[in-house]
């Protein structure tokens, strides 16, 4: 009797202490994955975030002016239209990070900060329409709360990041998501003349809306790694940030001058392998499968240069080009000012030319 007793207490006890190891193991297994957005003390990382970053976020709002129409009996005078987008304030002194597409050709800037109704007049000091930044400046008394600038290269694919804009006019509006991927292109826009691309984009599924251009996405220490800037028409979950590590590359020489020097060649382009055999018959590129076509801007250094309208370029000072992606990347490398060698082939015959390339104007 008594060794069945033992026995059963042995089996209890057992029982008893593979639950207390499972429960040990489930418990130290688990924690690791718990939603990063939580603290076990009772509150949230997010609510955190939110509370302590918004003072820096301004609501953007900016006034055009549109071209004047011709009525039936007088000139109609010049009217001007509205259009808003969000900023972050980078350091104490009233400086402000946005999107270059929410300011540009602006005929005035201003700026609401949280918890004010009275709009403030901005500044624009620097403008980038390539990576699609620009820095404004509003003068305050005292210093403004600002946002720490983190480092975008350190952050992981998954990880938690907050959103924080002005969707729609909805000021402060916060979004939680995770980052999809990085390092993604983007074209932006109709596809045509009224596009954008990038490239190295961030993507996160916390929820970007028309409004939110020019606002920071942050990670959960609250420090800035991106700064929001489009949201896909065609699919749910897909907005894009630009890395701040981008931003930070550029900011010194955006501040100090108003500008980045950047190589232009001025064309447009369309990638060879995109056009039907037919067209090319009739350009006498049927021999050619690689390469891009151009079309050369007004008042650029690919007019000055001589090259023409379906100009088929080939190679870039020397190394083959197959794509645009291939020139545009060439370009990138060289300075405004360097002379490249060119060839090209036009209407069948091949040709070298030398282009001197010019600064990249921006639009103010």
């Amino acid at each position: 009797m008594r060794s069945r007793i033992g026995n059963s207490k042995k089996y209890f006890y057992g029982i008893m202490l593979l639950a207390f190891v499972t429960l040990f193991l489930a418990v130290s297994y688990s924690s690791p994955v718990q939603a990063a957005g939580y603290d076990p003390s009772g509150n949230t990382i997010v609510a955190d975030i939110a509370e302590h970053s918004s003072p820096a976020v301004v609501w953007i709002i900016t006034t055009y002016e549109q071209e004047s129409t011709q009525g039936f009996f007088r000139s109609q005078p010049k009217q001007e239209r509205q259009a808003q987008g969000s900023g972050f304030f980078f350091n104490e002194n009233g400086s402000i990070l946005t999107n270059a597409h929410v300011v540009a050709g602006a005929k005035a800037i201003d700026v609401i900060l949280k918890d004010q109704k009275e709009p403030i007049s901005a500044s624009l000091v620097g403008i980038d329409t390539d990576l699609d930044v620009a820095v404004l400046k509003v003068n305050l008394k005292g210093k403004t709360p600002y946002l720490k600038l983190g480092d975008s290269d350190q952050s992981r694919i998954g990880e938690w990041v907050v959103a924080i804009g002005n969707p729609y006019g909805l000021d402060h509006t916060v979004t939680l998501g995770i980052i999809s991927a990085k390092g993604r292109p983007l074209l932006a826009g109709d596809g045509a003349n009224d596009s954008q691309s990038y490239e190295n984009m961030i993507q996160t599924d916390a929820a970007i809306n028309p409004g939110n251009s020019g606002g920071p996405l942050l990670d959960l220490h609250g420090e800035t790694i991106g700064i929001n800037t489009a949201v896909s028409t065609t699919g749910q979950g897909l907005s894009f940030a630009i890395p701040i590590n981008s931003v930070k590359n550029i900011l010194n020489e955006l501040v100090s001058t108003g500008k980045v020097s950047r190589p232009w060649l001025g064309v447009y382009l369309l990638d060879l392998k995109m056009v039907s055999i037919r067209s090319r018959a009739k350009l006498n590129l049927e021999q050619y499968s690689d390469g891009v076509l151009i079309a050369p801007t007004q008042d650029s250094p690919a007019i000055a240069a001589g090259l023409q309208t379906y100009d088929l370029i080939v190679a870039f000072n020397h190394q083959p080009i197959t794509n645009s992606n291939d020139l545009i990347s060439a370009i990138k490398k060289q300075k405004a000012g360097d002379s490249v060698d060119l060839t090209i082939v036009r209407k069948g015959n091949p040709l070298s030319l030398k282009v001197t390339l010019a600064e990249k104007p921006q639009p103010r």
